[in-house]
């Protein structure tokens, strides 16, 4: 799968978890810098990505059949919390850290570039 690909379907997962009313944190008008993301927190974001695409993919076809605007809201709301309980079961990564890593490779070229490394293995 591309990495444009992949990052935009971790910004649609990430679009789902924020849907969600999750208290988090604010967070910072800039993400973190990529230098300051490490190569654990990478692995650990790589593999935290792909469980909530695994998620992800796991509701698509129920929200696309859900007939009610309530349907998809519900749907949408067990996929939220499936895939916050995939980043939370991800050794090395937070929820809040999972979210500045994605910002941030939408944004730089190099991290991206990194993470598409990693994933293409």
């Amino acid at each position: 799968m591309p990495i444009r690909k992949t990052l935009a379907t971790a910004a649609t997962a990430l679009g789902l978890i924020l849907a969600a009313p999750l208290a988090l944190p604010a967070m910072a008008d800039q993400p973190a810098a990529a230098e300051s993301i490490t190569q654990d927190q990478l692995v650990a974001f790589v593999a935290a990505m792909q469980a909530v695409t695994e998620v992800e993919n796991r509701h698509q076809a129920a929200f696309e059949a859900a007939e009610s605007d309530d349907d998809r809201a519900q749907i949408v709301a067990q996929a939220n919390a499936e895939m916050v309980d995939a980043i939370e079961a991800t050794d090395g990564i937070s929820v809040e850290e999972y979210i500045t890593v994605l910002q941030q490779a939408q944004v730089d070229a190099e991290l991206n570039a990194r993470i598409a490394a990693m994933i293409e293995g």
